[in-house]
């Protein structure tokens, strides 16, 4: 069975079908917060991590459709996440949005070898462009096989 979402943008006054469940991830509590309010007026469900081993506890209560992911945060950066989440075959597609400061560096590279589906720089990056990738990134066939996303009684994941 397939269960269909649907969120009226307060902004915009557009309905949103399928909203995705996303983990934005970044240390700053000001950019996690932006981002979290910006994806939630877009029609997304979002919970927060300020940082790569609170992502981790996330995941193993509920699986998002799609992750936004800082590149440079205390205790586990962006990079170190994506290893470990590959390392596991119910994450080894996970879609992932990298957001960093440094648009150059062996973590862009490493990201791409890690199957990082976008690269966002931090300092020059619109949020409409972000919530496009988002909705991208969670389409039905990536976001929880053929039945869509499901979700468990206890998900981080709200409005």
């Amino acid at each position: 069975m397939r269960f269909f979402y649907a969120c009226q943008n307060p902004d915009s006054g557009a309905i949103a079908f399928n909203m995705a469940k996303v983990l934005v991830v970044d240390d700053d509590a000001d950019s996690r917060e932006l981002l979290a309010k910006y994806l939630r007026n877009s029609g997304h469900r979002v919970a927060l991590a300020p940082n790569g081993s609170d992502a981790l506890a996330a995941l193993t209560v509920d699986t998002p459709d799609v992750v936004v992911l800082d590149y440079k945060m205390p205790q586990m950066d962006g990079v170190s996440f994506l290893e470990v989440i590959r390392c596991y075959l119910r994450w080894q597609s996970l879609p992932v949005i990298l957001l960093t400061a440094y648009p150059d560096g062996p973590h862009i590279r490493r990201g791409v070898e890690l199957g990082i589906r976008k690269t966002f720089l931090k300092s020059d990056f619109d949020l409409a462009d972000l919530a496009t990738h988002v909705a991208t990134c969670s389409s039905p066939a990536i976001a929880g096989g053929p039945d869509g996303p499901s979700e468990s009684p206890y998900s981080p994941f709200q409005h």
